[in-house]
């Protein structure tokens, strides 16, 4: 339930509260997820949204990548957003959970074992060292085995707007809604009430993209 504060809405506290609820437990389910169990060695903890838990906008990312671990450039990007589409409530969340690795360590024991291979420090239990691996995309078997908890995310915050960075995050999460032609950036999308809007990369989103953007809201 929501009730008027001035010109705007606000979530009643009860139903924060089941939002709160229903997030933790959802983070709970991928923390303990083992769908790629040969991603999930080298990753210490998966990655979680972040951000207001009344969001009027939405962004997905493919993975928690460098850019999105760089944290004055994730703000530098919600500050665009919030500048050049006018929305101030924002969550950033991902479609794939665990940022997948090239290791050629790992690659050559991979058939010996199953567990974690990083520890509480970050450093590999196999070279001793800081972890070496090279991010690389999700396959498309990560992406479809996390794609269920983004939906559910999505479900649960409810936003208006839904910003998909990248082509790839843009066909797996618009054909789970119905679309399946190819992307047409920066335009808009409706589903039940949502906006689904495809945009470029997270690195390559600029004022233009949010232009771009505003005129076809």
């Amino acid at each position: 339930m929501y009730y008027h504060v001035g010109r705007g809405l606000v979530m009643s506290k009860r139903d924060r509260e089941q939002v709160i609820r229903r997030i933790i437990d959802m983070e709970d389910r991928i923390s303990n997820c083992q769908r790629c169990g040969t991603v999930i060695r080298c990753i210490r903890k998966p990655s979680l949204g972040k951000g207001d838990l009344e969001p009027e906008l939405l962004m997905v990312l493919e993975s928690d990548n460098q850019y999105s671990r760089d944290i004055n450039r994730m703000i530098e990007l919600r500050n665009l957003i919030k500048t050049g589409l006018g929305f101030e409530k924002i969550y950033h969340t991902y479609l794939v959970r665990c940022q997948p690795k090239a290791c050629p360590l790992y690659n050559s024991i991979n058939c010996y074992t199953h567990r974690k291979l990083l520890d509480k420090e970050y450093r590999c239990v196999l070279s001793q060292k800081a972890c070496e691996g090279i991010p690389i995309h999700p396959n498309n078997e990560s992406i479809i085995a996390c794609l269920s908890f983004l939906m559910e995310e999505i479900s649960i915050l409810n936003p208006k707007y839904l910003v998909l960075f990248g082509e790839r995050v843009a066909e797996y999460v618009l054909r789970a809604y119905g679309f399946f032609e190819k992307p047409d950036l920066n335009h808009c999308y409706r589903f039940n009430g949502l906006t689904v809007i495809p945009s470029v990369d997270e690195g390559s989103f600029s004022l233009l993209e949010c232009q771009q953007i505003k005129r076809n809201l």
